[in-house]
């Protein structure tokens, strides 16, 4: 037969199945461009899997990644989750012993008889460091003297035996008080107290000396113009005799205030001075005087 002789993928075995046939349907023409579209499809297949393969191996080279950064990690803490660390304390020191504080020596209005030799505790030290000649032994020896802390002299109508506190032996009397005394004899002196038996006051009574401040207070015109509201408070010494001194302002609200304070007290009247065991001393006095620029 013929078509034994014919390769079924040669054009002469399509001719010879459309023989007689219409060659213009669409399945003449894809067979006969069957092994044209084969070829062609077996190329793009082989140079998609060649560049493929190209790529696997060269694509690193030629089209270097980019180091891919992680996304920060970001923790929410709250304050309240916060402990607080607290430093650890440092040890206790042990405070170290302190040693009695000596009493100085007091001179009241006593004199004693004999005459009184300072004799101080004697210190080794250099010749040309010695400040103070110590007593010889013949003047401790003498009668008519007595060792003591200072020196002092007798007087022929005065006590025979000389009281008070002399180094370290302790002799009835009471030429060494509690407080320094004055040469008057004054055991209070010129101190100053926070807190007497009988406190100052001005004549007439604290509602009294009030009224008066609050009727001549010169309030500052810079306060007046500012609305400056609210208290000044002034510190002074109550002296013995009543007058006030040492006035100065402890608290101030400015433009003039304290300083009008000040110089009011400095005309203020004596008070009565305060007590301290039956006589009159020194005390400290603070003084609030409240400002009001709003009129009522």
């Amino acid at each position: 037969m013929i078509g034994s002789k014919l390769d079924i993928f040669k054009r002469e075995w399509l001719e010879v199945v459309f023989q007689g046939r219409n060659k213009e349907y669409g399945a003449y023409e894809l067979r006969k461009l069957a092994p044209k579209a084969t070829n062609r499809g077996l190329l793009v297949v082989i140079g998609v899997v060649v560049l493929a393969s190209l790529l696997r191996l060269f694509g690193d080279k030629i089209f270097p990644k980019k180091p891919v950064e992680a996304p920060p990690v970001v923790t929410e803490v709250t304050l309240e989750d916060l402990e607080e660390i607290k430093p650890p304390e440092p040890p206790e020191e042990e405070p170290l012993p302190q040693e009695p504080e000596e009493k100085p020596q007091q001179v009241a209005m006593d004199v004693p008889k004999e005459d009184l030799i300072r004799f101080p505790e004697p210190k080794v030290a250099p010749a040309n460091k010695v400040v103070e000649e110590v007593a010889s032994q013949e003047e401790l020896k003498d009668p008519n003297k007595t060792p003591a802390r200072i020196t002092l002299k007798g007087s022929p109508t005065g006590t025979s035996v000389a009281r008070g506190e002399f180094g370290s032996k302790k002799q009835d009397g009471g030429i060494t008080g509690v407080k320094k005394g004055d040469p008057n004899g004054d055991p209070n002196g010129n101190e100053i107290f926070t807190a007497v038996e009988v406190n100052p006051e001005p004549i007439g009574g604290m509602k009294a000396f009030m009224s008066w401040i609050s009727s001549n207070y010169d309030y500052p015109q810079a306060a007046l113009e500012n609305g400056i509201n609210g208290v000044v408070e002034v510190s002074f010494v109550v002296e013995k005799d009543g007058s006030l001194t040492d006035i100065n302002v402890k608290r101030d609200l400015k433009y003039g205030t304290g300083d009008a304070a000040v110089k009011l007290l400095k005309k203020a009247k004596k008070w009565k001075p305060g007590i301290q065991n039956g006589r009159p001393v020194r005390v400290a006095y603070t003084l609030p005087i409240r400002l009001n620029t709003i009129q009522n």
